[in-house]
């Protein structure tokens, strides 16, 4: 259950916004990376992400994606990104995080696959009522072929490098892309709230500090 405190605390202004939308972008893709480089991933940062696909637009962010716990990995992430640290997974996380704010652009201007992904979520959704959970095997697996018949066809496409033998699997290639589908909707939010190449540029420190703000919150349980 969210916390009240932490979400009305996070909520109202745009950079909080824009922060956690780039967080749980930063979260989605971070996850991406784990599993094409080890077949593994931190099971409650998946299923905030997931289930973020089936959340209710709100006009705060915070809503979306419930107690800022829930990605309190994207949100470390993200400052240690924003304040140049070092990270091993770096140059991927930004690679792939590009690569979803390129693709939600020329989303955002299709109508045609917007309608068709908005009609296979109403259906994907359904089928989690049917199994009782949103991150159900059949479920994800739903998702990764709308994203399949959908953002997988806009060019450019998002390259997943990794290890072999966990890419080549079915179960972990579904998850990779129900991740990409919902990193999608986190640029989305990022793009709504002003979100751009230009305020990384420009107000990186101020979405540093932002960013800072949020995690000391979310360690306020």
């Amino acid at each position: 259950m969210p916390n009240t405190t932490q979400t009305h605390a996070a909520r109202a202004t745009p950079q909080a916004n824009r922060a956690i939308a780039l967080a749980a972008m930063v979260q989605s893709v971070s996850i991406v990376e784990q599993i094409a480089r080890t077949g593994l991933c931190d099971t409650d940062d998946f299923n905030t992400i997931i289930q973020s696909l089936f959340a209710e637009n709100s006009k705060d962010v915070a809503d979306i994606y419930g107690d800022l716990n829930q990605l309190r990995t994207g949100l470390h992430i993200s400052q240690k990104l924003l304040g140049g640290s070092q990270l091993e997974q770096a140059k991927p996380v930004m690679t792939y995080a590009a690569g979803l704010i390129t693709l939600e652009k020329k989303l955002a201007k299709n109508r045609g696959m917007l309608a068709a992904i908005g009609d296979g979520m109403v259906r994907i959704k359904k089928q989690s009522e049917y199994f009782g959970r949103v991150t159900h095997e059949s479920v994800i697996g739903g998702i990764a072929d709308l994203y399949g018949s959908t953002i997988s066809t806009l060019k450019p496409s998002i390259i997943v490098r990794g290890k072999p033998d966990h890419l080549k699997q079915s179960a972990n290639t579904n998850r990779i892309r129900a991740l990409l589908l919902a990193g999608i909707r986190a640029a989305h939010l990022w793009h709504k709230y002003g979100g751009g190449h230009l305020r990384l540029l420009i107000g990186r420190k101020n979405l540093c500090r932002e960013t800072e703000r949020l995690i000391r919150l979310a360690s306020k349980v």
